[in-house]
């Protein structure tokens, strides 16, 4: 049996990626040591790494472990600043892991401009602070994607950046030019209405005030398409009330070019940009393709997508099963994730956890340890203290056993959890899963039993499987005493 003695690492990795402090460099810093050059040895030689290259491979390993939970992160919120079902669930998931979100909106004439700001506590009085737009999902903002003609772009404080963009402020050199539509939105949502909470500063001029009145915060915006497109906007904006390239980061999922040449040359210093590309994703070169005035700057970042995400390549469901994927990849069974970093519900007794039993469909085989790693990683997130029964103690396994065995590990209760998936009969690519979960005691009796199922049109399996366990948490509390 294993007790999961959890490395912690969530806080402090999260507290190293937003925040830049440490040996780290910074959030976008990704540069990666050199390797150490392979030398030619024979049979009889001793290869002795030293310590030096050790600690640079190390490293280079950590970087790439904190990358990836950073775009996991921003693809969750990015996720949860649409409005429907499956983004109330991922806000929900993000409040129960330790997030605040404030949720404000603006509407004008010429757009609806929508933003969530997105706030979590942090060791040392710091905090993680995450600015993010939705895509497109309203007639409003279809209009505001296909107002592709240009304004110029420019100023130190709303007012002239209205100024600028009705074409009413003198440079001696013209300014750089920016798409009419997501401008708009940006304004609207952040720099045209005073709010009298925020002693009549807009929501952008009290944000930037916040920023500079506390220099060792960070800002992560991001955005999904057309929320991307804002992220972008908005970081500039926020570079020119004063905010310095260190405290800005911006990470944007399928988004298109919002700007001019003249635009990205000024701005690409200004703030660190990562764009994530989904290959066979047409929306984010949409405008290049359309226009010769559009540019894309930044780093470009390409995902693949997996085979059993099979839907249209721009969905922001999408870019999160591969965020949740690579992070997989990337970083050990035993590091939490910053996104679900909190502390566990503690149990009157260890809870002994058997399973998950899979019965997957053969398109989806390469899902199961993914899927396995999901379930189980969430439920020690949850819950303290958890053990897990050995691989070779399948659910198959008579209860007499597994009481015993729980027993013998200092556990009062024991789940039996089992996902199934099936393909549809009348849909290609789209599966069914259910999830069935058995809590019982010692003595044998079933405290509760509890299915959920759900269908892949709007979400990946992977996704699907890791909501079906959410949405038994309630039960699950209530049958261990916890609610």
């Amino acid at each position: 049996m294993e007790r999961w003695g959890w490395r912690r690492r969530g806080v402090p990795l999260l507290l190293g990626l937003l925040l830049g402090t440490g040996s780290m460099p910074g959030l976008f810093a990704v540069t990666a040591l050199a390797a150490p050059a392979a030398a030619e040895t024979t049979a009889s030689q001793q290869v002795v790494i030293p310590v030096s290259a050790a600690a640079a491979v190390d490293a280079v390993q950590r970087k790439k472990e904190e990358q990836e939970a950073l775009f996991l992160t921003a693809a969750v919120v990015s996720l949860a600043s649409y409005g429907d079902d499956r983004s109330l669930l991922a806000r929900e998931w993000l409040r129960e892991s330790g997030w605040s979100i404030a949720s404000h909106e603006t509407v004008s004439p010429v757009a609806e401009g929508r933003f969530h700001l997105v706030r979590k506590e942090l060791a040392e009085g710091k905090q993680a602070m995450i600015l993010s737009f939705p895509g497109t999902e309203r007639k409003k903002d279809v209009e505001v994607d296909l107002k592709t003609h240009r304004v110029p772009f420019g100023g130190t404080n709303p007012q002239e950046f209205a100024a600028a963009a009705a074409g009413g402020m003198r440079q001696e050199a013209p300014l750089p030019m920016v798409h009419k539509g997501f401008d708009d939105y940006t304004m609207t949502a952040l720099f045209t209405t005073p709010v009298e909470a925020l002693q009549g500063q807009t929501a952008g001029e009290a944000l930037a005030a916040e920023l500079l009145a506390r220099p060792q915060e960070i800002l992560c915006l991001t955005g999904h398409s057309l929320g991307g497109a804002a992220a972008t906007l908005a970081a500039a904006r926020l570079s020119d009330m004063g905010v310095p390239k260190e405290q800005l980061r911006v990470i944007t999922f399928g988004a298109p070019a919002v700007g001019d040449e003249a635009f990205a040359r000024r701005y690409e210093s200004r703030f660190a940009l990562t764009r994530v590309v989904m290959e066979g994703d047409p929306v984010a070169a949409v405008l290049q393709s359309l226009s010769g005035h559009f540019v894309q700057f930044g780093e470009k970042v390409r995902w693949r997508q997996n085979r059993n995400s099979d839907r249209f390549a721009h969905q922001m469901v999408v870019y999160l099963d591969d965020a949740l994927r690579s992070y997989y990849d990337e970083t050990p069974e035993g590091i939490i994730t910053p996104l679900t970093a909190h502390e566990p519900k503690a149990l009157s007794g260890g809870l002994y956890v058997v399973g998950p039993e899979l019965q997957l469909d053969t398109h989806l085989t390469d899902d199961a340890a993914y899927m396995r790693r999901s379930l189980t990683e969430s439920l020690a997130l949850q819950y303290a203290p958890v053990v897990f029964a050995p691989a070779s103690q399948q659910a198959a396994s008579d209860l007499p056993s597994l009481m015993a065995a729980a027993r013998q590990a200092g556990c009062q209760s024991v789940l039996l959890t089992h996902l199934r998936a099936e393909g549809s009969r009348t849909q290609e690519g789209v599966y069914r899963l259910s999830l069935v979960e058995e809590l019982y005691d010692l003595q044998g009796h079933l405290l509760t039993m509890q299915s959920h199922s759900m269908t892949t049109r709007d979400m990946t399996p992977l996704e699907a499987a890791s909501c079906l366990q959410f949405l038994g948490r309630e039960e699950r509390d209530r049958a261990l005493g916890l609610s």
